[in-house]
């Protein structure tokens, strides 16, 4: 398989415009959270299938990836989207990390966040050290949390990702007598919740693949690669924990490995190979 060199900022800007286009592409007649995550990963498995960069460290790194669909019930516990990091440094030491975004649009009417359920946050962030929420915007961007800061190179963003606690303690305070409804939803506003933010480019490249916000339970990583333990069998797998979409990906830092062997549950996830959503059957 051919392999892909670039620099990092030529990286931002490869990754930033997949995010644009794809949600350009999908607004307005095509606004939905599953639709536009579905996407975004058919073309970042194409970019970062086989990938060398430099400028992250100071030696060569080498970027492997590969993104799943869930063939079961998803989302319940863990967000739309699982994203796991393994990480081999200069000597040959491994570590795998993980971590979930869960995605939101911003409404077309109001220009509000409205699907926001505090059970569903309170439940992720239960279940994880460091979830997100992830930000789908037809507007551009540009009230992040210190926008100096980040790559000039892709000034022109459409994703934005912020923790989940942060969200949590900004939204409105729900009710008593909502707080027992599963299914109440609040909404938040660009302006409050943007200033915490930074754009999921930025998240990905500069943090995830340095082993940061990552959440390094190995019991939770097997379990959310699809994997059967002493309390959870197929059927509660299939049923009733696991994120729609998963992202696995493999962070070489010094040396070059070209046939990576991801280690999925082929059972309950297909890998995404095409940019339409399919029915599988297993």
């Amino acid at each position: 398989m051919k392999t892909l060199n670039m620099s990092i900022m030529n990286l931002y800007s490869e990754l930033e415009n997949i995010f644009r286009q794809q949600i350009l592409d999908s607004y307005p007649i095509d606004w939905k959270e599953d639709y536009i995550t579905h996407k975004i990963f058919f073309e970042y498995r194409k970019l970062f299938r086989n990938l060398q960069i430099n400028g992250l460290s100071s030696s060569t790194i080498s970027i492997n990836s590969a993104a799943y669909k869930f063939s079961g019930n998803p989302e319940r516990l863990f967000g739309d989207i699982g994203f796991i990091v393994k990480i081999t440094d200069a000597d040959r030491n491994h570590f795998e990390g993980v971590t979930s975004l869960e995605a939101k649009i911003r409404h077309k009417k109001t220009g509000k966040f409205e699907e926001i359920k505090v059970n569903q946050l309170n439940r992720i962030s239960k279940n994880l050290q460091y979830p997100m929420l992830l930000m789908y915007d037809y507007n551009p961007i540009d009230k992040f949390h210190d926008y100096s800061f980040f790559p000039s190179t892709a000034r022109r963003n459409h994703t934005a990702v912020v923790p989940i606690n942060i969200v949590k303690s900004i939204i409105p305070t729900v009710p008593d007598y909502l707080k027992k409804d599963k299914n109440s939803k609040t909404s938040i506003d660009t302006k409050g919740i943007y200033k915490f933010s930074v754009p999921l480019a930025y998240q990905i490249i500069f943090r995830y693949f340095r082993g940061l916000d990552l959440d390094f339970d190995q019991d939770l990583i097997r379990i959310m690669k699809g994997y059967e333990n002493e309390e959870l069998d197929a059927y509660d797998l299939r049923e009733i924990l696991l994120p729609k979409y998963l992202l696995l990906v493999h962070v070489n830092y010094g040396n070059s490995e070209t046939n990576i062997d991801f280690d999925v549950n082929t059972g309950l996830f297909q890998e995404i190979t095409s940019s339409e959503e399919q029915e599988f059957d297993f």
